[in-house]
């Protein structure tokens, strides 16, 4: 991807990952349309498969209890290729209820 061509991703999900927002950054970085991805894509599949059993839990824990959870990840695009990305995730609340998380993905580079 060339520097100005970089996109921003916006992904937001309920509590059980299932994608409730997919914004047209998200469909340029990971590959995917909105249309497949609402209501029928889990924000799992974006990770490595061992950042979902150690990381994730970790992320959103923290973006509950904290607000917000942001570091450097790996991820995973539609067609297998891997890259490095800031990642940001917020807790979505309704009151003191949270009720979804907001990603916002920055590509750093591929690997």
């Amino acid at each position: 991807m060339s520097e100005e061509n970089i996109p921003i991703s916006g992904i937001a999900c309920d509590m059980t990952g299932s994608i409730t927002a997919f914004g047209k950054g998200a469909e340029e970085l990971f590959g995917y349309t909105k249309d497949e991805m609402i209501g029928k894509g889990n924000v799992g599949m974006f990770h490595t498969e061992e950042n979902v059993k150690t990381l994730v839990p970790v992320l959103l824990q923290t973006a509950v209890e904290k607000g917000v959870w942001e570091d450097e990840v790996e991820l995973v695009r539609k067609d297998g290729s891997h890259f490095i990305a800031r990642l940001n995730v917020k807790s979505l609340k309704d009151g003191d209820k949270p009720v979804g998380f907001m990603g916002t993905t920055h590509f750093v580079r591929d690997i």
